[in-house]
Protein backbone atom coordinates (compact mmCIF):
# COMPACT_ATOMS: atom_id res chain seq x y z
CA UNK A 1 0.00 0.00 0.00
CA UNK A 2 1.58 3.12 -1.20
CA UNK A 3 1.33 6.61 0.85
CA UNK A 4 0.79 9.50 -0.37
CA UNK A 5 1.97 13.53 1.42
CA UNK A 6 -0.03 16.01 0.16
CA UNK A 7 -0.15 19.80 1.37
CA UNK A 8 -3.65 21.13 2.04
CA UNK A 9 -4.08 23.98 -0.21
CA UNK A 10 -6.08 25.90 2.24
CA UNK A 11 -4.00 26.09 5.29
CA UNK A 12 -0.66 24.56 3.80
CA UNK A 13 -0.64 21.45 6.84
CA UNK A 14 0.41 18.53 6.05
CA UNK A 15 -2.27 15.56 4.81
CA UNK A 16 -1.76 11.76 4.41
CA UNK A 17 -3.86 9.63 3.02
CA UNK A 18 -3.90 6.08 1.88
CA UNK A 19 -3.70 5.57 -2.35
CA UNK A 20 -7.14 3.77 -2.43
CA UNK A 21 -9.26 6.37 -0.74
CA UNK A 22 -10.54 9.74 -2.97
CA UNK A 23 -11.97 11.86 -0.14
CA UNK A 24 -9.15 13.28 2.27
CA UNK A 25 -8.96 15.81 4.86
CA UNK A 26 -6.88 18.00 6.40
CA UNK A 27 -6.07 17.45 10.05
CA UNK A 28 -4.92 21.11 11.05
CA UNK A 29 -7.77 22.75 9.21
CA UNK A 30 -10.65 20.09 8.91
CA UNK A 31 -10.86 20.68 5.25
CA UNK A 32 -12.42 18.18 2.52
CA UNK A 33 -11.20 17.67 -0.47
CA UNK A 34 -12.14 15.00 -3.03
CA UNK A 35 -8.99 13.74 -5.38
CA UNK A 36 -8.48 13.89 -8.92
CA UNK A 37 -6.61 10.93 -9.96
CA UNK A 38 -6.35 11.43 -13.14
CA UNK A 39 -5.27 15.45 -13.03
CA UNK A 40 -3.78 14.65 -9.48
CA UNK A 41 -5.41 17.66 -8.24
CA UNK A 42 -7.43 19.18 -5.43
CA UNK A 43 -10.91 19.62 -5.89
CA UNK A 44 -12.71 21.17 -2.80
CA UNK A 45 -15.87 19.44 -1.51
CA UNK A 46 -18.46 21.61 -1.71
CA UNK A 47 -20.09 20.39 1.51
CA UNK A 48 -17.14 21.42 3.97
CA UNK A 49 -19.48 24.26 5.09
CA UNK A 50 -22.46 22.93 7.69
CA UNK A 51 -24.28 26.71 8.24
CA UNK A 52 -27.59 26.47 7.88
CA UNK A 53 -28.24 29.86 6.47
CA UNK A 54 -29.91 30.98 3.00
CA UNK A 55 -27.36 30.91 0.02
CA UNK A 56 -29.92 33.60 -1.37
CA UNK A 57 -29.63 35.98 0.99
CA UNK A 58 -27.64 39.49 0.11
CA UNK A 59 -24.57 39.71 2.16
CA UNK A 60 -25.02 41.78 4.97
CA UNK A 61 -27.89 39.42 6.12
CA UNK A 62 -25.53 36.11 5.25
CA UNK A 63 -22.69 37.89 7.72
CA UNK A 64 -24.95 38.69 10.50
CA UNK A 65 -26.62 34.83 10.55
CA UNK A 66 -23.44 33.25 9.71
CA UNK A 67 -21.58 34.80 12.86
CA UNK A 68 -25.09 33.68 14.91
CA UNK A 69 -24.55 29.97 13.45
CA UNK A 70 -20.87 30.42 14.39
CA UNK A 71 -21.70 31.72 18.25
CA UNK A 72 -24.90 29.06 18.71
CA UNK A 73 -22.29 26.12 18.06
CA UNK A 74 -18.65 27.36 19.00
CA UNK A 75 -18.98 30.77 21.42
CA UNK A 76 -16.40 29.80 24.49
CA UNK A 77 -17.03 32.93 26.13
CA UNK A 78 -14.41 35.23 24.47
CA UNK A 79 -16.66 36.57 21.71
CA UNK A 80 -17.62 39.32 23.91
CA UNK A 81 -18.37 43.57 22.84
CA UNK A 82 -15.90 46.05 24.35
CA UNK A 83 -15.69 49.14 24.21
CA UNK A 84 -11.95 48.90 24.08
CA UNK A 85 -11.87 46.18 21.41
CA UNK A 86 -13.98 48.16 19.62
CA UNK A 87 -11.80 51.14 19.45
CA UNK A 88 -8.52 49.53 18.79
CA UNK A 89 -9.93 47.80 15.65
CA UNK A 90 -11.81 50.93 14.60
CA UNK A 91 -14.98 50.39 14.42
CA UNK A 92 -17.05 53.00 13.51
CA UNK A 93 -19.84 54.53 15.02
CA UNK A 94 -23.66 52.77 14.41
CA UNK A 95 -22.22 49.87 12.69
CA UNK A 96 -23.56 46.20 13.52
CA UNK A 97 -20.76 43.52 15.02
CA UNK A 98 -21.44 40.54 13.81
CA UNK A 99 -18.23 38.79 15.73
CA UNK A 100 -15.58 40.27 17.82
CA UNK A 101 -13.04 38.70 20.08
CA UNK A 102 -9.98 40.72 21.64
CA UNK A 103 -7.41 38.63 21.67
CA UNK A 104 -4.68 40.21 24.30
CA UNK A 105 -5.00 39.02 28.03
CA UNK A 106 -5.41 41.99 29.68
CA UNK A 107 -8.89 42.87 27.23
CA UNK A 108 -6.50 46.03 25.69
CA UNK A 109 -8.42 45.93 22.70
CA UNK A 110 -4.16 46.40 20.67
CA UNK A 111 -5.14 42.35 18.76
CA UNK A 112 -8.59 41.01 17.47
CA UNK A 113 -10.94 40.96 14.94
CA UNK A 114 -14.11 41.96 14.42
CA UNK A 115 -17.18 41.14 11.24
CA UNK A 116 -19.41 43.68 11.03
CA UNK A 117 -21.75 44.88 8.33
CA UNK A 118 -19.21 46.79 6.30
CA UNK A 119 -16.74 43.97 6.28
CA UNK A 120 -13.74 42.82 8.30
CA UNK A 121 -11.45 44.03 10.90
CA UNK A 122 -7.99 42.65 12.42
CA UNK A 123 -5.13 44.31 14.30
CA UNK A 124 -2.66 42.02 15.06
CA UNK A 125 0.79 42.37 17.20
CA UNK A 126 0.37 46.09 17.81
CA UNK A 127 0.04 47.36 14.46
CA UNK A 128 -2.40 49.02 12.68
CA UNK A 129 -5.99 47.52 12.17
CA UNK A 130 -6.82 46.91 9.04
CA UNK A 131 -10.36 46.66 7.06
CA UNK A 132 -11.48 44.78 4.37
CA UNK A 133 -15.13 45.83 3.07
CA UNK A 134 -17.33 43.15 1.68
CA UNK A 135 -16.61 43.74 -1.58
CA UNK A 136 -12.36 44.01 -1.63
CA UNK A 137 -13.01 40.39 0.22
CA UNK A 138 -14.52 39.08 -2.85
CA UNK A 139 -11.69 39.71 -5.06
CA UNK A 140 -9.34 38.34 -3.00
CA UNK A 141 -7.79 34.72 -2.58
CA UNK A 142 -9.17 32.17 -0.82
CA UNK A 143 -8.73 32.39 3.22
CA UNK A 144 -5.79 30.26 4.90
CA UNK A 145 -4.40 29.87 7.57
CA UNK A 146 -1.25 31.34 8.81
CA UNK A 147 -0.32 30.06 12.21
CA UNK A 148 -2.98 32.27 14.43
CA UNK A 149 -3.81 34.26 11.41
CA UNK A 150 -6.25 34.26 8.57
CA UNK A 151 -4.72 35.18 5.35
CA UNK A 152 -6.58 36.11 2.09
CA UNK A 153 -3.99 37.12 -0.58
CA UNK A 154 -1.66 38.07 2.70
CA UNK A 155 -3.51 40.50 3.88
CA UNK A 156 -4.85 39.60 7.64
CA UNK A 157 -8.61 39.17 8.30
CA UNK A 158 -8.72 37.51 11.45
CA UNK A 159 -6.13 37.18 14.23
CA UNK A 160 -7.27 34.69 16.93
CA UNK A 161 -4.87 33.00 19.75
CA UNK A 162 -7.42 31.62 22.54
CA UNK A 163 -8.45 28.54 21.82
CA UNK A 164 -6.45 26.60 18.30
CA UNK A 165 -9.21 23.98 18.33
CA UNK A 166 -11.52 27.21 17.54
CA UNK A 167 -9.65 28.42 14.49
CA UNK A 168 -10.29 25.77 11.83
CA UNK A 169 -13.79 26.51 12.43
CA UNK A 170 -13.28 30.52 12.78
CA UNK A 171 -11.52 29.46 8.79
CA UNK A 172 -14.95 27.26 8.04
CA UNK A 173 -16.71 30.74 9.10
CA UNK A 174 -14.73 33.18 6.57
CA UNK A 175 -13.96 30.68 4.18
CA UNK A 176 -18.48 30.32 4.12
CA UNK A 177 -18.40 34.33 4.11
CA UNK A 178 -16.22 34.26 1.13
CA UNK A 179 -18.05 32.49 -1.26
CA UNK A 180 -20.80 34.00 -0.15
CA UNK A 181 -19.15 37.45 -1.03
CA UNK A 182 -17.53 36.32 -4.34
CA UNK A 183 -21.79 34.93 -5.34
CA UNK A 184 -22.89 38.43 -4.86
CA UNK A 185 -20.12 40.60 -6.28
Amino acid sequence: MKLIDMKCPACGGLITRNSEGKMVICEYCGSRYLLDDEASVFQEDAAYDDLEVDSSLPMVEYAEQACASFLENFDNGSFNEARKIVRGLGVGDGEDIFLIHDDTFMKSGKNGFAITDRGLYCRELSEEATFVDWQTFARLADPVLDNSYIRCAGKSVCYYTDDSDLLPELLKLYRNLHRHALRRA
